[in-house]
């Protein structure tokens, strides 16, 4: 029949090949983590610092320009990311002149000051306040062009307006809101900070939110109020402590003195290491937020860490009498270059050079000389 005789011809046809089984999907490329390594040593630097000052001294300071551009190509040159140092190519000439210019202008302020010359030192106070968000702008400047890596510089290319805003304007908004607003300038701060930079072809980007800023301000906050009824529990107690303790007429005793002061200094240095943990956190909030072209960064500073550098540092510096200098430079450099990572999407060999003009040396050799701390976070 027509029927058995179909079924018969399914039953001798060959079945079709299987389909081979599809082969998974291979996940995305994440980023490739590259570490920045510092290869300093503490006796190999010391050895360049006491050259540097022993120079600077017979100098009276003109050796100070050559010593900078020392001690920062030996920093540069020991910090290296993806295998390739980074390079500091400014020249010492430029910086003399600029050092020059700038310390004629911190001697005309320290002398009127010193001899009562108010006519001459508030128009000069005044002057370093307006010009200062200028000559943070020239600092950048002077900063990024002089800095390369892999024989590309960076440079700075925001301008002096904007500088203007974020560093004189909005940090006068601070005032009448009791520093409420700190988060917000610091913020727009790094921001005008980060987005000026450009290297090779690509440019620096910056996506802050406002919120995570707010958090570390607030525990500052937090923590300032608690230490300060601490220290007026502890002045209390002390005063209680010391009447006890009274010594022979009245005076008191130096275990009496002790119980007052000795409370009361450590809860004072608890108060020096809240602005260390503001920058810390603000720090690694800046770099989590920036990014070169389709590059980001991750900064993993820890702020019990920095701030245990910082007094151990200044410790090992005072009972040195100085000579620790170069052991508390190489071990906080070491710290950071250790906490930092680069996360490259794609090769690190993608970028093009790009022109740029020489900068004068002026501003960057001012804010140094005034002792002006900006707190880039950088």
């Amino acid at each position: 029949m027509p029927g058995n005789e179909f079924d018969a011809v399914l039953e001798t046809a060959t079945p079709p090949p299987a389909l081979p089984p599809a082969a998974p999907a291979e996940p995305p490329a994440g980023p490739t983590r590259h570490g920045v390594e510092f290869t300093g040593r503490a006796g190999e630097y010391f050895g360049i610092w006491i050259v540097n000052v022993v120079l600077s001294l017979l100098t009276l300071g003109i050796y100070s320009a050559w010593a900078k551009v020392r001690t920062e190509r030996y920093f540069y040159g020991n910090t290296r990311l993806g295998g390739s140092a980074f390079e500091y190519l400014a020249n010492p000439i430029a910086i003399l002149k600029g050092r020059l210019l700038a310390y004629a202008f911190t001697i005309a302020l320290g002398l009127s000051a010193h001899f009562q010359l108010w006519a001459l030192y508030v128009p000069l106070i005044l002057l370093v306040l307006v010009l200062l968000p200028w000559l943070l702008q020239r600092t950048l400047r002077f900063r990024a062009r002089y800095s390369a890596w892999r024989g590309l510089r960076f440079r700075f290319v925001n301008g002096v307006d904007d500088a203007y805003i974020n560093f004189l304007f909005r940090p006068m908004l601070q005032l009448p809101t009791l520093y409420m607003l700190l988060p917000w300038v610091r913020l727009k701060q790094q921001e005008y900070v980060v987005t000026g930079h450009r290297f090779g072809g690509l440019r620096f980007s910056f996506r802050g939110e406002l919120g995570p800023y707010f958090v570390p301000f607030l525990i500052c906050i937090g923590l300032g109020i608690a230490a300060y009824f601490l220290m007026v529990a502890m002045m209390v107690g002390g005063m209680f402590a010391a009447h006890g303790l009274g010594g022979e007429g009245g005076k008191p005793s130096e275990a009496a003195m002790a119980a007052v002061f000795v409370p009361v200094a450590i809860v004072y240095l608890g108060f020096l290491a809240l602005p260390v943990f503001l920058r810390t956190r603000y720090t690694n909030l800046m770099w989590a937020n920036s990014a070169l072209g389709p590059h980001r960064f991750r900064c993993t500073l820890r702020a019990r860490d920095v701030i245990w550098l910082y007094f151990s540092n200044g410790l090992a510096i005072v009972f040195s009498l100085g000579l620790a200098v170069p052991w508390a430079m190489v071990r906080l450099a070491r710290y950071r270059a250790a906490h930092f990572e680069l996360l490259a999407l794609g090769g690190l060999d993608d970028f093009t050079a790009e022109a740029a003009l020489a900068e004068g040396a002026v501003g960057a050799e001012l804010v140094d000389a005034l002792d002006l701390d900006m707190d880039l976070s950088l």
